[in-house]
């Protein structure tokens, strides 16, 4: 399974846990995930181009402090091993 594949059921799996400050966030990655193209990546760097996106999406948004903060810790438990 490629890395977009396993990182977006991985989030797909999440918000259905996931406690209620983390569910916007979570769903918020979802579509992302098919924004970044997989060819001829390794899935570090495929998830190093994710986090970049996400990371430019957060600015633009302007995300506040905290929901950084919880995508840092969301970004954590997806980081391919």
């Amino acid at each position: 399974m490629l890395i977009a594949e396993t990182i977006k059921q991985q989030l797909l799996d999440m918000e259905q846990q996931v406690d209620e400050e983390k569910l916007f966030l979570v769903g918020y990655l979802i579509p992302m995930v098919d924004l970044i193209p997989q060819e001829d990546l390794s899935d570090v760097e495929w998830f190093a181009e994710f986090a970049l996106f996400v990371e430019d999406a957060v600015d633009a948004d302007d995300l506040s402090d905290r929901d950084v903060e919880l995508l840092s810790d969301i970004f954590d438990e997806l980081q391919p091993e």
